[in-house]
């Protein structure tokens, strides 16, 4: 059984040597193998034995910003092409008991996204639809390229599944959950599998995994909030992590019997 930390979280622009002080603290305590931070900056970085894989630096922001870096304690096997450099990034990784792991970082677009086009006239969550079905059909195309490796996709996806409205559309969760699905995709941190009252709202940052082929997937799942035990602001986005179990074939038909 493999096992693997995998946690997300946008840091609002990771400005401020005190915050991002307090930022790192926290990341290093709960002790991920791969972290998918959004939002971020190359200030904001972290000890070895992690590695960085930086998407490329947004256009609107000051030296340095980046929609998307991964740092992956795993060793690196290859850096994975996507469509769109600066708004994902993806990767192939392995755990130190040869589990292949292939991970997409990502931002998907908020409800008046611009980054495109500042002057783009269409309506609000325009871009998030179009820009969900793009990301999908690489979702489906890394599932079916490495179908022994665990595969997921985490970051920003600026929705909430499960639990209250508390963003996005009812269009965009069916759209972004068919684009999961068709990577054989299962987002673990919906609302209802968190905690109760653990987090003020329920989360738009999210993990997903897909398991190798012929195996299963056990997961928990922890958040956070954004802010410190004194009330210092770290972000704006609550952040979560995924525990996640390997079952291979012979013991997931073994639990299915018991």
């Amino acid at each position: 059984m493999g096992q693997l930390r995998i946690g997300t979280w946008n840091v609002e622009h990771a400005r401020g040597r005190t915050k991002n002080d307090l930022r790192r603290r926290l990341l290093l305590g709960r002790d991920a193998d791969v972290w998918v931070l959004t939002e971020t900056h190359d200030d904001l970085d972290l000890p070895s034995p992690y590695i960085a894989i930086h998407g490329e630096p947004r256009s609107t922001s000051d030296p340095g910003g980046r929609w998307v870096t991964l740092w992956s304690r795993l060793p690196l096997v290859e850096r994975l092409v996507t469509i769109d450099p600066s708004r994902s990034v993806a990767a192939r990784l392995r755990s130190p008991d040869g589990l292949e792991l292939v991970v997409y970082g990502t931002v998907l677009p908020w409800m008046h996204d611009r980054t495109a086009d500042p002057v783009d006239p269409r309506p609000a969550w325009s871009e998030f639809y179009r820009v969900t079905d793009e990301q999908g059909a690489e979702w489906h195309a890394l599932r079916r390229r490495f179908p022994e490796a665990v595969l997921v996709v985490a970051g920003d996806l600026n929705h909430n599944l499960g639990g209250r409205h508390y963003y996005g559309t009812n269009r965009g969760r069916a759209q972004l959950r068919t684009a999961l699905a068709s990577a054989d995709l299962r987002c673990l941190t919906e609302a209802e599998r968190l905690v109760p009252d653990q987090l003020e709202s329920p989360p738009i940052d999210h993990v997903c995994a897909a398991p190798p082929a012929g195996a299963d997937l056990r997961s928990t799942v922890e958040g956070w909030e954004k802010t410190t035990d004194d009330g210092t602001v770290l972000t704006d986005h609550s952040g979560v992590l995924a525990e996640i179990a390997v079952l291979p074939g012979a013991e997931r038909a073994q639990g299915a019997r018991g």
